[in-house]
Formats: C-alpha cells, structure tokens, sequence
C-alpha cells in the first residue's frame, strides 16, 4: 500500500536517504549562506552616551532623604562628527534622571572613533584628570583599541556599556569643553 504524504510503500520507506540527504545539504548550504551573510553585516554607527553597567551603586545616607544612588561608573560618547569621550566619574541616579556629579573626580580621555564593516575601532589619549597623578604629563600618549557590539551592548576594556541617552548632553559639553581647552575641534589625538 503506497501513501504518498509520507513516501512509504506497505510499511518500508521507498528512499534510501537520498532525500534525507538532500534535505541535509540544504540546510546545510542555507545556514553556510545566512552564518556569511551575518558576518559581512554592518554594525549601527554608535550614537551618544553609553555608561557602564557592570557597576555597584550605592545610596546616600537615610538623613539626607535622597531618592537617588550613586557610583563611580565609565562613560563612552560617540559623537556623530566621530569624536570619542571616555570619562570615569561618579552618576547620580535619580527617579527620573541621571547626570554626573560635579563635585567628584573625574578623569578624561578624548579621541576618535571608526566603523569599518563590522569593526568599530577606537583610539584616545588621556587630556585632564581632577586629582593629577605624580609624574603624568598631559595630554597622555595615544591609545587604540577594539569596541565589540553585541546587540544593544558594547564591551569595552572588560567593561559592558548600554546606551544611556540621558547623559547625552552633558558628555557633548564635556567633548566641546575639553576640545576647546586642548585647542583641538576635531578631536583627534
């Protein structure tokens, strides 16, 4: 008895694998095709500010009756004319906003950034730092590194970044400020 649906002929199968075969090979050549294609896809220019996730916040004390945190946390800003900031710092987090403390240290590195296919690359130079450290002399010499993109992640230096749109405005016044004081308005180290 022959049922065509499942290609078998009175309980015995009327392929000897070839089909199961060719199934095999397409699928096969379709992943080989999409796994390439993956590969050669553009990464999304990055925009803005992403701050640190990998952190550990902290509260102020109870008398204050602040409803906010605190931590010492990195900042990378990509500007679209492809101007770098990282900036180490303390963020305050409050319900509805965050920004950069004022009042704390804060060391920043300004540079350049460049997106090549699927590889973002990275290269900066220390410029101020609040506390100097004995022996430094600014502007430090030029770094260059590798930023990977993972989804809506960045890992930068063992660090994990999110893109953090509300501390857009003040890294831009932070690259435009410490452009202007290094005297340079491209950025580039």
């Amino acid at each position: 008895m022959y049922n065509n649906m499942s290609g078998h002929i009175g309980g015995r199968c009327r392929y000897t694998g070839g089909e199961t075969t060719m199934i095999v090979r397409y699928l096969c050549i379709s992943l080989c095709l999409l796994g390439g294609a993956s590969l050669r896809a553009q990464v999304a220019p990055p925009s803005g500010a992403w701050r640190q996730t990998n952190v550990t916040w902290k509260k102020p004390p109870a008398e204050l009756e602040l409803k906010q945190r605190y931590s010492e946390a990195r900042i990378l800003y990509f500007s679209p004319d492809q101007r770098f900031v990282l900036m180490s710092g303390t963020v305050i987090q409050g319900p509805t906003s965050e920004e950069i403390s004022q009042g704390d240290g804060r060391v920043v590195y300004l540079g350049t950034w460049k997106l090549t296919g699927n590889s973002l690359q990275v290269e900066y130079r220390l410029v101020s730092r609040t506390v100097a450290e004995e022996g430094e002399t600014l502007p430090g010499p030029v770094h260059s590194e590798g930023v990977r993109v993972r989804g809506s992640t960045l890992l930068f230096q063992k660090g994990r970044f999110r893109r953090d749109d509300k501390l857009d405005d003040e890294l831009k016044a932070i690259l435009q400020g410490e452009s202007a004081r290094q005297g340079t308005s491209n950025g580039h180290p």
